[in-house]
């Protein structure tokens, strides 16, 4: 049933003691962190609670495709540094649901029906079990740090004490995304399921076999996977640490540097001391004009290109049937596998067939990668890998409807490249 004054949230108690929560932003395809949300979850966590010893168990779930797409980015673009100690309050809000559900001391479990991503991660953490459906297209994390902000509603908290200070890197610093089987090998799902209309029922089986959740951490005597800061090994891998992101950022990206000062600095203190010390670093990346500039580019910007926003009215989408690519160095096979990728024929040119042939081969490695992580069929990599012809003469490429230069940077074969091939479009 809809619950009074609550616009993103539904509440649902049945006769066996179990709620169902069910997060339905309207006018949105995706649920996401709004206002309204915020408020709603205070209030939802609250009646939650008020249940008492009736309540037998909490259920997560979703009315959109999606699980949760995270926070709402149109707040963050208007935050200004000024603003720091609001977004500190307003995450800490948050997060104080969040710890009020989890240690009510009756399970809550996490119904996955699709992506669970930032902040909609985080709100999957707070459950006790995550069921997700094994979908290999859906994808779970924290990508925060590739739009210059951080998982801060307790994701690098969690993540660090369910992984560990060095398993967690790759999905805090570096936003590595994962799919429902990569998390259940992790330990961060806790069951897979073939189809969503099967989420509910095994969600209440958990809650039956597991009346007395508690969150890993919540256990006495909890350690970190892998140890602590304070650990010869860990220590000595973090004094480099700083060293080595700093040469991938020179200095001008703070996320990735406030994501590896949480992890380490929260993993030295209690689990809430270490929540309030995540959201100090969140609401100062949060409030910067990186993080408003980076969201505005890689967000905004790059959905508005996707969805053709600047196309011309009337003008159907182009798609070229036989691509040319002078040089078949990294990038250009790189681009070579990507137009393969998509159904587009390609002559890969070098100056040597031997050197077009390790075009073709870098290709074939970059596959080879998605075939082992399940995204695409050994059928798929030889189709896509047909599409490639690689030649050392500039008359294959007679018939291209585009060429792409990517030789070496050096001007006058550049010149001598592009002269050569203009005449065979």
């Amino acid at each position: 049933m809809l619950t009074p004054n609550m616009k993103t949230i539904r509440l649902d108690t049945d006769e066996q003691g179990i709620v169902t929560l069910t997060f339905d932003e309207p006018n949105s395809p995706v649920n996401t962190m709004c206002r309204d949300w915020q408020d709603d979850l205070v209030a939802a966590v609250d009646q939650i609670a008020a249940i008492g010893e009736a309540l037998r168990g909490v259920i997560l779930a979703s009315a959109k495709t999606s699980f949760f797409a995270g926070a709402q980015l149109q707040l963050v673009m208007q935050g200004s540094s000024a603003d720091a100690p609001q977004a500190f309050a307003d995450v800490e809000r948050i997060k104080r649901c969040f710890r009020k559900l989890e240690t009510l001391g009756k399970p809550v479990v996490a119904c996955l029906n699709g992506a669970a991503l930032g902040g909609g991660w985080e709100v999957a953490l707070a459950a006790h079990a995550r069921i997700a459906v094994s979908d290999r297209k859906v994808r779970f994390g924290t990508p925060e740090v590739t739009l210059g902000l951080i998982p801060g509603a307790s994701g690098i908290t969690k993540t660090v004490r369910l992984l560990g200070l060095v398993r967690a890197q790759p999905y805090l610093m570096e936003g590595k995304l994962f799919s429902p089987t990569e998390g259940l090998e992790l330990g961060l799902l806790t069951e897979l399921v073939d189809d969503a209309s099967l989420l509910n029922e095994r969600a209440r089986a958990w809650i039956d076999a597991n009346p007395n959740a508690v969150q890993p951490w919540d256990v006495k005597g909890h350690k970190i996977p892998g140890g602590t800061p304070s650990n010869p090994t860990i220590a000595q891998g973090l004094t480099v640490a700083p060293a080595m992101l700093s040469k991938k950022t020179h200095g001008l990206y703070p996320a990735p540097e406030a994501c590896l000062a949480a992890m380490v600095e929260g993993a030295q203190v209690d689990f809430d001391t270490a929540l309030r010390i995540e959201s100090r670093h969140l609401a100062a990346v949060m409030t910067s004009p990186v993080a408003r500039n980076m969201i505005s580019a890689f967000f905004f910007d790059l959905n508005a290109i996707k969805s053709g926003h600047a196309r011309p009215p009337g003008v159907p989408r182009w798609k070229p049937q036989r691509v040319g690519i002078l040089g078949a160095g990294m990038m250009g096979a790189g681009i070579a596998h990507a137009l393969a990728s998509r159904g587009i024929a390609c002559v890969l040119q070098d100056i040597t067939l031997e050197k077009a042939q390790t075009g073709l081969a870098t290709a074939r490695r970059l596959s080879d990668d998605q075939v082992a992580k399940g995204r695409m069929t050994i059928a798929d990599q030889l189709a896509m890998l047909s599409r490639i012809t690689p030649t050392a003469t500039t008359s294959d490429l007679q018939g291209c409807d585009l060429i792409i230069e990517a030789v070496f940077e050096q001007r006058d074969l550049k010149t001598r490249v592009t002269q050569e091939a203009e005449p065979m479009l």
